[in-house]
């Protein structure tokens, strides 16, 4: 982070400096987590539903904080260095955006979509890094929020060139606050899948939603959007920008043209239109990551288009995403001790990226036995009940040895899955990971393979914490 002194600061949040400060005093960092207070960092006191950072304000000001924002004065913090502000959760974005406001030649590529932004943007940001070396600086794990955007932006030097960052959302609105403090030029739509249809009610509601990042864009900006997607004219209508596309359909930009499924990797054949690269003809890359999944060759197209967009050679930027490192629990392939081998893509789960992980355990896992381990789909609404019966009535039809289910919701996805002709005596139910765990270590063979896949409120990743 580039230094700010406390009047630049007050004088962004629109609140009086201290009268124990002359305004002279450095920022060296901003952080919202006083567990990782360093000296010279400004704390924001954020209020949740769990935590109030105002306890914490003895604590970050023994560890050097010079400043803390807050909302109110907690009893005994009346002698530290505090700036006043009706909400910290608004100050944290507003600093963000004076911030970003002082680097007028950055990059900012912004990526949503209802499945695939982390490991889009863990690809973007790589791919891109081959032609700016150092220069790239993207949101580290989900930083995604109204909270992990603004502490990215805040991660940013002078020498930074681009930022890749993701942006989530919970409802409307959410994208359009983070595309604000961004400001991004170049905006990836990756899918319209069914995340977060228990708040926004309709796949059209979330489109619309997802739009807002499109809609943020300036004139001379880039839109990046899924040519295959049913919602693609509605949201090419809301760019007001020049579109550049991805996907199979012949008529993209850039064009998956052909995949190879191997036991530990995946090869795609990457077809970049001549438009693009302002030369005479067509241009083929192939690439080979080191993942399982046909799915992550969408999110490498995706890659390889905003690359070139931005003068990357793409050959140097299929080499870089070969040794592409994607966040935890995504299809991470993990070899365990006994002989078999975990898929851990345990970190989220909706309908759309369940079908992807599965496809991986049953055609591309050279496996003995295939075991799938299933928590909930969340944040599926009235949805819930027909989205995991039609899982489970698509799961009776493929070769997988055992159905082990964890949670509430995946009791549809179990009934669906008997009337479909699965063995019942193969489909086992537990309430928890725990007891999904117990069952693993019990019957695990070596030759087998694993897959986790659920909602993060499943936290299935436990169940590997059990040892019997």
């Amino acid at each position: 982070m580039r230094p700010l002194n406390l009047r630049e600061v007050a004088e962004a949040l629109r609140t009086a400096l201290p009268v124990s400060l002359t305004g002279e005093e450095q920022v060296r960092g901003v952080t919202t987590d006083s567990r990782t207070v360093q000296p010279g960092d400004l704390f924001f006191a954020l209020r949740g539903e769990r935590t109030d950072g105002h306890h914490y304000l003895q604590e970050v000001f023994a560890k050097g904080a010079v400043a803390a924002v807050v909302e109110y004065l907690p009893i005994g913090a009346e002698g530290f260095p505090l700036l006043r502000v009706p909400s910290t959760l608004q100050a944290l974005g507003t600093l963000a955006h004076h911030y970003r406001a002082t680097m007028p030649d950055l990059i900012v590529v912004g990526i949503t979509g209802s499945t695939g932004k982390t490991s889009t943007r863990a690809m973007v940001a790589t791919a891109i890094e081959a032609g700016f070396p150092s220069a790239v600086h993207s949101s580290p794990g989900n930083f995604n929020t109204e909270i992990g955007v603004p502490l990215t932006i805040f991660g940013l030097e002078p020498y930074h060139r681009v930022l890749v960052q993701e942006m989530a959302m919970r409802g409307r609105g959410q994208i359009a606050y983070l595309a604000d403090i961004a400001r991004p030029q170049i905006g990836v739509i990756t899918q319209i899948g069914w995340s977060h249809i228990e708040m926004l009610g309709s796949r059209q509601a979330i489109a619309e939603a997802k739009s807002e990042l499109l809609k943020a864009l300036p004139a001379d900006g880039l839109a990046i959007l899924p040519r295959d997607d049913r919602f693609y004219e509605f949201l090419r209508e809301q760019a007001p920008c020049p579109v550049l596309t991805f996907g199979r359909s012949p008529d993209s930009d850039a064009c998956l043209v052909q995949t190879r499924l191997a036991p530990h990797s995946t090869t795609g054949l990457i077809r970049l239109k001549k438009t693009l690269l302002d030369q005479s003809d067509m241009l083929d890359v192939e690439l080979e990551l080191p993942y399982l999944g046909e799915h992550l060759l969408m999110n490498a197209t995706i890659a390889l288009l905003v690359a070139a967009v931005l003068g990357v050679d793409p050959y140097r930027a299929a080499r870089a995403l070969e040794t592409v490192q994607l966040p935890e629990m995504r299809m991470a392939i993990q070899p365990q001790p006994g002989g078999w081998t975990l898929i851990n893509d345990a970190y989220n789960a909706n309908p759309d990226s369940m079908r992807a992980a599965l496809q991986v355990l049953l055609y591309q896992a050279p496996a003995q036995r295939r075991i799938a381990i299933l928590g909930d789909m969340k944040e599926l609404g009235p949805y819930s009940m027909r989205l995991h019966w039609q899982l489970g009535r698509w799961l009776a039809t493929q070769p997988i040895d055992y159905l082990i289910l964890v949670g509430t919701d995946v009791l549809w996805t179990a009934a669906a899955a008997k009337e479909g002709g699965y063995p019942p005596q193969r489909v086992l139910h537990f309430e928890n990971p725990l007891s999904a765990g117990e069952w693993l270590w019990r019957n695990v063979q070596k030759g087998d393979w694993v897959l986790l896949k659920g909602s993060r409120a499943i936290g299935l990743e436990r169940l590997m914490s059990v040892k019997v």
